[in-house]
């Protein structure tokens, strides 16, 4: 079974490099008209067809990928009667936003009581790896769907992974983002400090780079807060959005760094909520 009529549902920072990535592979690519018409300009330049609704695109598409900013988007979209009252047992719905286990499984539950196959699939990588088409994907499903759907996921991945059943994708993902939002304020903590002690940036970069505190945040981030260039990638609020997950989660267990780093981002989302998320940093540096 080849999978080639792909409808695509989100088109921010980590949507739009995705669905380019999937026509550059090959793929034909079905959009839907969107009160930001940016976009969906873009795609339909890159080759994409544009439909006026979300059902028109179910009714072109073999294989559904949504990718959308918090839960009560999964649920409003995913659940609506244009999008799962269109779908049949032919269809395939790669879910990959930032979500809860909890409504991904309950999304997954109505799926499947209409027979449609459901794989549970958010990705890490930011939108450099969305741009690159390198990003690592977290798939909670079936084994032999995700067979079948992984040419769909190489156009857009480079590192694939089957963590267990649906649920267990947006599990690995919250956890993977309580870390990333804790080494963020700990890369703008580090840099502070490396600044009072006047520590010149290159051989901070260098030395970290090899040592044992370095991470990924650390090093990918900090020409950002150096130079104090917060421009949007992925945003503030969606990080603050994550790490909640994260927290909530894990409820009954003893998280300090993790909420910790919640109230420093809920605290400065007023503020900084529509900037890169490395704008933790504002509070940190002077």
């Amino acid at each position: 079974m080849s999978l080639q009529r792909v409808g695509f549902i989100g088109y921010g920072a980590m949507g739009l490099p995705m669905a380019r990535n999937l026509l550059q592979k090959g793929f034909e690519v079905h959009v839907a008209a969107h009160h930001n018409r940016e976009p969906v300009e873009a795609l339909k330049q890159a080759g994409a067809i544009e439909h006026s609704s979300l059902s028109d695109i179910v009714s072109h598409c073999e294989v559904l990928i949504s990718i959308l900013p918090t839960d009560l988007e999964m649920r409003a979209v995913l659940l609506a009667n244009d999008v799962l009252g269109r779908l049949t047992p032919e269809h395939v719905l790669i879910e990959m936003t930032s979500g809860s286990p909890g409504v991904m499984k309950d999304i997954a539950e109505a799926y499947q009581a209409k027979g449609i196959r459901v794989l549970d699939a958010p990705v890490s990588g930011g939108t450099i790896g969305a741009e690159k088409g390198t990003l690592t994907v977290m798939v909670g499903g079936d084994e032999g769907l995700l067979t079948i759907c992984r040419p769909v996921l190489d156009g857009m991945a480079q590192n694939i992974y089957l963590v267990g059943p649906v649920g267990a994708g947006k599990a690995i993902k919250a956890i993977n983002q309580m870390l990333a939002g804790i080494h963020m304020v700990a890369a703008a903590e580090a840099l502070a400090l490396a600044e009072k002690l006047e520590i010149d940036n290159s051989m901070l970069r260098e030395v970290i780079g090899k040592s044992s505190g370095a991470s990924w945040m650390f090093m990918n981030k900090l020409d950002g807060l150096v130079n104090r260039n917060f421009t949007p990638g992925f945003k503030h609020s969606l990080m603050k959005k994550d790490v909640d997950i994260a927290v909530k989660e894990g409820a009954e267990l003893n998280l300090p760094l993790a909420s910790f780093a919640l109230q420093l981002y809920k605290m400065s989302e007023k503020e900084f909520g529509q900037d890169d998320f490395s704008a933790i940093g504002k509070w940190i540096l002077t």
